[in-house]
């Protein structure tokens, strides 16, 4: 469901534009909704993931950070060509990789299980949860996936990405998010997004 809503989010302002049914209050319901997705469902994964009832807090800053991401994004007019901050889909698809990273391997299904393994089970995801905490309202600069046109020019370090993460997908399927995540940052930070003007 989280993929799902992922997709419907990057369609949605396409979809309300062809409709012209865009106005104020769809963008704050769809903060909203983005908040549920992309929120509170993946705060729930990591506390359901930690095993330790002391940590499992730690999972709640996931949401906590989103709506700071979300709201810091409908106020800032500068997010309009690229992000500011790792947009919460991609912290939410991350964190839904690991069930099924797990659930494909034997090997970090087995890990994850062996109760001698807890201290860095809890330690991996505390990390996580801190971590995708931190990108969501850090200050990089990451391209937008929703292109204006299809030239190469324009879009070259979209159309790597996307390349990119398909071999990943072919290679490690699951394992592949995170090592997207990782492609995400790197060739944002490469592509480097020329500043609006105001700033």
């Amino acid at each position: 469901m989280v993929i799902f809503a992922a997709i419907a989010d990057l369609f949605d302002g396409m979809a309300a534009r062809l409709l012209k049914v865009s106005s104020p209050i769809g963008k704050e319901l769809d903060s909203l909704a983005d908040m549920v997705s992309f929120g509170v469902v993946p705060g729930m994964m990591v506390f359901n993931l930690i095993p330790h009832d002391t940590y499992k807090w730690i999972g709640l800053c996931i949401p906590v950070f989103a709506a700071l991401r979300l709201a810091k994004f409908n106020i800032d007019t500068r997010q309009t060509k690229h992000f500011i901050g790792v947009p919460t889909p991609a912290i939410a698809l991350l964190i839904a990789s690991f069930p099924f990273i797990m659930s494909q391997s034997d090997y970090w299904s087995a890990f994850y299980s062996n109760m001698n393994n807890v201290t860095i089970v809890c330690t991996f995801f505390s990390i996580l949860a801190f971590v995708c905490s931190a990108l969501m309202v850090s200050p990089i600069r990451l391209i937008s996936m929703k292109a204006e046109n299809l030239s190469w020019g324009v879009n070259k370090a979209r159309y790597i990405l996307v390349l990119m993460s398909i071999i990943a997908i072919v290679l490690f399927q699951f394992s592949a998010v995170p090592i997207i995540m990782l492609f995400y940052i790197v060739i944002s930070l490469l592509a480097n997004p020329a500043k609006e003007e105001h700033e």
